[in-house]
């Protein structure tokens, strides 16, 4: 069983991707923004983070790289639905920050999924070569 933090600002967003990783017997922990997902990786033992890109307080982008200081090991998978930038942009700029993978919003179950399971089952130490989704 895998600990993952599913971090947005939008609730219903939260609560959908939540339910979408139902079946897959993880501990899911939610968190509103950046600070509250960085206060839960410096207090608990967590294996991925998936990461909205545009959020208030701290963004995507910022608590990717305080992760990444943090606890390197952690998988992440940046989402966005791009708002005035677009997602394309948005997700590459996530990848060369340190996301392990990427998806566009709006999340489907059979892409999410897989894809929470595609990076859970790459060994932490190869994290630096995993690509997108």
């Amino acid at each position: 069983m895998a600990s993952i933090v599913i971090v947005d600002d939008d609730p219903t967003v939260r609560l959908i991707a939540t339910e979408m990783l139902r079946d897959c017997d993880h501990a899911i922990v939610e968190a509103c923004d950046g600070d509250e997902a960085l206060k839960l990786v410096r207090s608990m033992h967590i294996d991925l983070v998936v990461l909205d890109m545009l959020m208030p307080n701290k963004d995507g982008l910022e608590t990717i790289i305080e992760i990444r200081n943090l606890r390197p090991s952690i998988r992440i998978l940046a989402i966005s639905s791009g708002g005035r930038t677009g997602a394309d942009l948005l997700l590459r700029t996530a990848m060369a920050f340190g996301a392990d993978a990427t998806l566009a919003k709006p999340l489907r179950v059979d892409t999410f999924a897989g894809s929470v399971d595609r990076l859970l089952s790459i060994p932490a130490r190869r994290m630096g070569a995993a690509s997108t989704g």
